[in-house]
């Protein structure tokens, strides 16, 4: 089962994407990011909802990296 999750999140991941890229220019998008430099998270967004939409999904995604390492080592 393990085996096969890499292989899924990188189709995922690629589908994301390629319907992300279908829509070209639109003036309502934005931009965030979190960068992490060890435990100190440097947030970034072209306004406060895209900065606490981007601080939201890092804390979702280290929560499931958490939970699929949390066994080994």
């Amino acid at each position: 089962m393990r085996r096969k999750i890499g292989p899924l999140l990188i189709a995922a991941g690629i589908l994301l994407v390629l319907i992300s890229s279908t829509e070209i220019a639109r003036p309502e998008a934005g931009i965030g990011g979190v960068l992490l430099i060890g435990p100190i998270p440097i947030v970034f967004g072209s306004s406060p909802e895209m900065a606490i939409a981007s601080m939201l999904l890092a804390l979702v995604l280290m929560a499931f990296s958490y939970l699929l390492f949390r066994g080994r080592g």
